[in-house]
């Protein structure tokens, strides 16, 4: 923390435990432009952050291999409320939305 930034709803020093990852998922929707869910199981604290970025209108892709996976119900209920299959394309769009920085470059802070 002393070289780089860090980012939480927490002071230094709390302790971390079950409650805290919640506030720390909603926090990492907050800070970003999209969530992707690769793997995750019904309760997973994933889906804190998944549900946090729908609720503030920020993409939500879920890898098919969610999807194809019977045993789990988030994926078709994040479905009903806007989640994208994280499919080639849709893997080659979010790649065309991240920045270009050179490898080894330091990316100025946008504010």
């Amino acid at each position: 923390m002393r070289d780089h930034l860090a980012v939480s709803q927490f002071p230094s020093g709390t302790k971390v435990g079950r409650h805290t990852f919640p506030i720390r998922n909603r926090t990492m929707a907050l800070l970003s432009d999209a969530t992707v869910i690769i793997e995750a199981k019904n309760g997973s604290g994933s889906l804190h952050q998944g549900w946090e970025a729908i609720r503030l209108g920020r993409p939500l892709y879920l890898a098919k291999s969610l999807f194809d996976d019977a045993s789990l119900g988030f994926p078709q209920e994040f479905a009903r409320y806007g989640a994208e299959v994280l499919t080639d394309e849709t893997f080659d769009t979010l790649i065309e939305l991240l920045p270009k920085v050179p490898r080894g470059a330091v990316s100025p802070i946008p504010f």
